[in-house]
């Protein structure tokens, strides 16, 4: 196995409390957020209102060649310490889940998830997300692309 970098974060969705609220009750500092009823300016500048839900996430782990496995135990714990909050923010139509960044330095990368892990994101119900990056290919010298 090769090691890469990672990134574990906890995404919470919420039709309608703030991601101050949510990151208060959570005692986790708000890593990126949008909250519902926002209004955010798009790329060509014109005014896109928010009107879904609270959009945040708060990382939990993050390593640099490293090993994902490594970071379960930390993940765990933080999440246990906070499982009656996200019960309670689950009842009140929440959508929460684990997303997990690898970044590969070699285009094969894998992990094994923790048994404690994967109890725990049942008895909770979390989602579980993975997206996976790894390098472009090195462009072949002999080939020419703007032909």
């Amino acid at each position: 196995m090769y090691s890469y970098d990672y990134r574990i974060s906890l995404g919470v969705q919420h039709p309608v409390v703030s991601s101050a609220d949510i990151s208060a009750r959570l005692g986790l500092e708000r890593g990126f957020f949008r909250d519902v009823g926002t209004d955010l300016r798009g790329a060509d500048g014109r005014l896109i209102r928010v009107q879904a839900y609270t959009w945040v996430l708060f990382e939990l782990a993050e390593g640099k060649d490293g090993w994902l496995m490594d970071a379960w135990p930390e993940v765990v714990g933080t999440l246990q310490a906070r499982a009656a909050v996200i019960e309670e923010l689950t009842k009140e139509g929440a959508e929460i889940g684990l997303r997990i960044g690898l970044f590969g330095k070699q285009a094969w990368a894998g992990f094994v998830l923790d048994d404690a892990l994967v109890r725990l994101m049942a008895d909770l119900r979390l989602g579980f997300h993975v997206e996976t990056y790894f390098p472009d290919p090195p462009a072949d010298p002999g080939t020419d692309d703007d032909a």
